[in-house]
């Protein structure tokens, strides 16, 4: 079982490492934090490979995510702009010739 200091100083490693990836100014933040939990330079050694680990799979997440929002058409985007091959169905007309059917079939 993982104590507090142990959490707390991984968790803010792992968000150091990830915001300054996508490009946040973290500043002293995680630092200040970290200092405040009690947290060291030889705790952050020792959970090293927990903090490489789950950095990876949230910036791998963000980059498949990114990836996939890229390639997938927007509403924005020439592709949604485009008319498709098949018309619409015109409701109206639909239910018109139903009820003019239904009329002359009653006659």
């Amino acid at each position: 079982m993982t104590t507090a200091v142990v959490r707390e100083t991984e968790a803010e490693a792992v968000a150091f490492i990830v915001g300054c990836a996508v490009g946040l100014e973290i500043g002293t933040a995680s630092s200040d934090y970290i200092q405040m939990y009690a947290g060291n330079a030889a705790l952050l050694a020792e959970s090293l490979e927990v903090v490489q680990r789950t950095s990876a799979v949230i910036l791998a997440a963000i980059t498949v995510e990114e990836t996939f929002s890229q390639e997938a058409p927007t509403e924005f985007s020439q592709e949604a702009a485009e008319p498709t091959t098949e018309p619409a169905p015109d409701h109206k007309r639909a239910r018109r010739s139903r009820t003019q059917t239904a009329i002359t079939e009653a006659a």
